[in-house]
Parts: C-alpha cells; structure tokens; sequence
C-alpha cells in the first residue's frame, strides 16, 4: 500500500511540473522558425478553443500592443491584454511601418496577472498576438523567466496572409471563433508608472 502511495505521489509531481497535453493539431517540425519555442508547446485557435471550455482556468493572454487590440478586436475570451511589444510613433523605412519596441516590464506584467489569478509558473498560458510571431518570442521569454507550460497559438488573431498580402488565412478572427472590439476592465493593460 506504501508503495503504491508513493507511486501515486510521484505521477502527480511528474504531471504536475511538465506541460498539460491538450491534444495539440501542429507539429512544431511543420512551422516557420519565427513561429517556433524553445517550449515546442503549440495551438491553433480551434485547439486553443477546445482547451478553453474544457479548462476555463488556463490563462489567456493577448500579447498584442492596446492599440492594436483596440482597433482590430480579440477573442472573446482572453484573461488580458500584456504587451510584447509596444509601437511608437517611429516610422521604420525597412519594415513601411511604426516601430515596435519591447516592453520593458512584459515579465513582471505577467506575473502581475498570474498573480492575481491565484496560479503559478507552472499553469498552463496561452498567448496569441496578431499572426503567431510575437507570441512565439513571448512564449520564450517566459520560459526563461521560469514559466514552463505556456503555449503559443501559432495563428494569431488575424492569421497568416494570402497571396494578396491580406490577413485572411486561418487565424482566430478569420475561423469564426467568437472575438469583439469591446475590453472589460480586466482585460485591459495599462503601463506601470
């Protein structure tokens, strides 16, 4: 009977600090390396959606800048909004558009967050930004900061673009999963003084 305890106790602290399976349909291997973790922990929306009413626990995050969020929308149900990345009215000639710059307190925003849910570095995270890029950097930045089940939705809110240079493949937004315009105060992200 002791033993059997004690095996019981050892699948549960195994379990426990590695990363729940939420029967993920991407093969890391498939993706571009700019969508890749260092976790290999990977979700398309449909995935994510699936895990979420199966856990409404699992923390969501959008990583997007506010601004964007403000004006594209996001899915419905992410937990809050902590930036990446934070765009400043700096025109960069390379990229034909603003320049983003990371926030410097994107780490602490998040434990902020985790905090205030009552978890821990060790519960699940999802992360989603607008095409699955940013949200795989994020992931990694979490991971060295001692989170180890955070998930990136490698399809972003508005997904990958089509031959026209459009957001319209896959995607959140472009898959018909519920999202709106609208923030809670919960939600919303505002920077640290």
């Amino acid at each position: 009977m002791r033993l059997l305890f004690l095996i019981v106790i050892c699948l549960a602290v195994t379990t426990s600090a590695g990363a729940a399976d939420f029967g993920s349909s991407i093969k890391g291997a498939d993706l571009p390396e700019k969508k890749q973790t260092t976790l290999g922990l990977y979700l398309s929306s449909a995935d994510a959606v699936a895990a979420l009413e199966a856990d409404p626990r699992i923390l969501f995050l959008d990583v997007r800048d506010p601004i964007e969020v403000n004006f594209v929308g996001h899915p419905e149900p992410i937990d809050a909004i902590v930036p990446f990345m934070l765009f400043k009215l700096v025109f960069d000639k390379k990229k034909g558009s603003y320049k983003g710059v990371p926030n410097p307190d994107f780490v602490k925003n998040v434990d902020t967050v985790v905090a205030r849910e009552g978890l821990g570095k060790n519960h699940p995270v999802f992360v989603i930004c607008r095409s699955g890029g940013r949200s795989a950097t994020a992931a990694n930045t979490l991971a060295n900061a001692g989170y180890n089940n955070v998930w990136s939705l490698v399809e972003g809110f508005e997904g990958d673009k089509d031959k026209s240079g459009m957001r319209t493949v896959k995607g959140w937004r472009n898959t018909g999963l519920p999202w709106k315009y609208e923030l809670t105060p919960k939600q919303v992200w505002l920077p640290s003084n």
